[in-house]
């Protein structure tokens, strides 16, 4: 996979389960086939209306997919429940929306709730009345506003993906991914 793509990353969720309160199909998971591999080793009925390919990074499990969002973006508008994040998993997605701008990025700290920003447009913490109990999001946008994602810029989606890896500690095996050698995984459109 290589050039634009979404990312969701859950960190104190198993990464099948997660996956699969997504709508992910158990035994595709386990099989563990290759993103490169999904068109020669999958059956017609294994794929779903978007594929992916998903890791670990440490503590983390990631998602990341090359359609117009973030399929987890859609679950939160669409109130998924069993996509939500849960009490102790946090939760962080940063997704294109090139079908509707801007491109967006969404936190949960592990307490249930779920903040979202424009990016390049506002900042997390641009929500009165909302409490931040845990300080994780004040710690996030303080970081995401030292590196500048509240501007427009040209780098301005790769500064976002190089600050929310570095604040929460977020690897991504680049070589690997470009290659396609992660795990596929197909998820089904919410909206439907």
């Amino acid at each position: 996979m290589r050039g634009s793509i979404s990312l969701t990353a859950i960190r104190g969720a198993d990464p099948i389960e997660f996956l699969v309160r997504m709508g992910a199909d158990r035994d595709v998971l386990e099989r563990g086939v290759p993103y490169k591999d999904i068109a020669a080793q999958w059956s017609p009925q294994e794929y779903k209306d978007w594929q992916c390919m998903f890791g670990t990074s440490g503590e983390w499990t990631f998602l990341l997919e090359d359609f117009l969002c973030a399929t987890w973006y859609l679950d939160w508008i669409e109130e998924v429940g069993d996509a939500m994040p849960r009490r102790g998993e946090e939760l962080v997605c940063v997704t294109l929306n090139r079908h509707q701008a801007p491109a967006k990025l969404l936190y949960s700290p592990g307490d249930g709730e779920v903040w979202s920003m424009g990016i390049g447009e506002e900042s997390l913490l641009d929500y009165p009345g909302r409490d931040d109990p845990t300080g994780k999001v004040a710690a996030l946008d303080e970081a995401l506003g030292r590196a500048g994602v509240v501007w427009h810029g040209e780098d301005l989606l790769p500064r976002v993906f190089g600050t929310v890896g570095e604040h929460l500690g977020l690897r991504l095996p680049r070589p690997e991914i470009e290659a396609g050698l992660l795990p596929a995984a197909g998820l089904p459109d919410p909206t439907q």
